[in-house]
């Protein structure tokens, strides 16, 4: 499952319109700051759903609140939700990838290339630099080991704090600090939800 309970209701796949910050996305974006710590805004079509706007934050609320007490301390916050013009947009927030990654039962690093190495990534498939050409082989991972990478395997666009080096060529780069990961061919609304098949890697230099 990709997202847990009604969050899940929110992740669905809509048409980037720009990058910047995070609170401006008009679709599921993440991010990752200089402290390591996970920011996601989750953005769906609420216009036909039946239940109220007062229901689905007091779920997302629950769910929060069992995590953190689970965990014993505030790992994950609830920052925003809101429901405006027939859209339901809520901003997460999580002290590390690894409380990402518990919570959402999905597969996400972020770090530096030679930790996500350690870790067992393996980097392989083609990439392309920031301007969309392609890379040599052997040029990643070896030529960028202190390097950042945010890896997903979500269909999501990833917002870095810094400049997109090098992407996976199933990334489109949208602008020097933004890409998306494009959902697997024939997904639908109904399984969305499923992490794509390949992992997506976004290279970039932190500011």
């Amino acid at each position: 499952m990709r997202k847990r309970s009604t969050v899940l209701l929110l992740a669905g796949l809509l048409t980037l319109s720009g990058c910047g910050k995070i609170e401006k996305a008009s679709e599921s974006t993440v991010t990752v700051d200089k402290k390591g710590i996970v920011t996601e805004i989750l953005i769906e079509d609420f216009s036909s759903e039946e239940y109220q706007e007062d229901e689905l934050k007091k779920s997302i609320e629950e769910l929060v609140s069992t995590y953190n007490k689970q965990a014993g301390e505030e790992e994950i916050t609830l920052k925003k939700m809101q429901v405006k013009d027939g859209n339901a947009s809520v901003l997460m927030q999580y002290s590390t990838d690894d409380t990402y990654r518990a919570f959402n039962q999905v597969d996400f690093f972020a770090g530096t290339v030679a930790q996500a190495r350690k870790e067992g990534y393996a980097f392989v498939g083609a990439f392309t630099d920031a301007k969309g050409q392609d890379v040599s082989q052997g040029t990643i991972p070896a030529e960028c080991q202190d390097q950042s990478v945010i890896i997903i395997r979500e269909p999501l666009a990833v917002l870095v704090p810094g400049k997109i080096l090098y992407v996976s060529k199933n990334m489109k780069i949208l602008g020097e600090d933004c890409a998306r990961l494009a959902a697997d061919s024939g997904d639908t609304y109904e399984n969305a939800q499923v992490t794509t098949e390949a992992y997506g890697y976004v290279i970039y230099s932190a500011e």
